[in-house]
């Protein structure tokens, strides 16, 4: 579905999403440089946590995300993004596949559309056509990710908790937690901290929790970092953060009774 941002923007300052850009240096100015009747593309599934924020023209496609992370890609609407993830520009998802395992991979064989149409038009003849259905998976995008410039992902790969991907790498598979992958393919360089490390910061599963909860740690050191939110979370010390969800069939709805109560 789409809208006019004219007809989001007071739902998404008022749920704290913010669209900036040239112009937009407050959430009071979020989608400044869009222009008012700029569609806004968004799926019925979609969930938004608060501070999420799309730069460069990327939330045009408002996909999934949670709190405190960013893109500057616009990225398909199915994708789903975490919480604490940086998303770099130029990082896209694969085109459509094809049947490579046929003898041909051309679509003329499975996909009637304008070129075949015209064929057929022009020559009076209906070619036989194969089934080929391929629903391509939602790219998955854990906590506390960092996807550099200009990468590419392949349908349907799931990148875990705390990775790093190397600009201008290609994706083909899922990405280990905390894994440092880069090249064509991308594939494990190393990992960002040694196993114990990673375990621990995987059982806090600190990303749950405000940047204010956990700001009396020290994020310079991981291992004490992880440490130190286990200990606060044992303890009751703090609590987790669990803003409302603002998902597509909101918005939806809240434009509608904006429109009904104004007609």
């Amino acid at each position: 579905m789409h809208l006019r941002l004219s007809e989001l923007r007071p739902h998404l300052i008022s749920n704290r999403i913010f669209l900036m850009g040239p112009g937009a240096k407050t959430i009071e100015a979020t989608g400044a440089s869009y222009g008012e009747d700029s569609l806004i593309k968004f799926a019925p599934d979609l969930r938004l946590e608060p501070y999420a924020t799309y730069w460069a023209g990327s939330g045009r496609h408002l996909l999934s995300m949670g709190s405190f992370s960013y893109t500057h890609s616009r990225l398909p609407l199915s994708t789903r993004v975490g919480r604490y993830t940086s998303i770099a520009k130029g990082v896209k998802v694969m085109g459509a596949m094809h049947p490579h395992e046929w003898a041909s991979t051309s679509p003329v064989f499975y996909n009637r559309r304008l070129m075949m149409e015209t064929f057929e038009s022009d020559r009076g003849e209906a070619p036989a056509y194969r089934k080929f259905d391929y629903t391509p998976e939602p790219v998955v995008v854990g906590n506390d990710v960092w996807i550099g410039e200009d990468v590419t992902l392949g349908h349907g790969v799931h990148i875990g908790d705390g990775a790093v991907v190397a600009s201008n790498s290609v994706v083909t598979r899922d990405v280990p937690p905390y894994a440092v992958v880069g090249g064509v393919p991308a594939k494990t360089i190393r990992h960002r901290f040694d196993e114990g490390t990673v375990s621990e910061l995987r059982r806090s599963a600190w990303w749950n929790y405000s940047p204010t909860a956990l700001n009396q740690l020290d994020v310079r050191d991981p291992g004490e970092f992880a440490r130190g939110a286990i200990g606060l979370i044992e303890a009751g010390a703090i609590e987790p953060y669990r803003p409302a969800v603002l998902t597509g069939r909101d918005l939806a709805a809240a434009v509608a009774g904006v429109g009904s109560n104004t007609a």
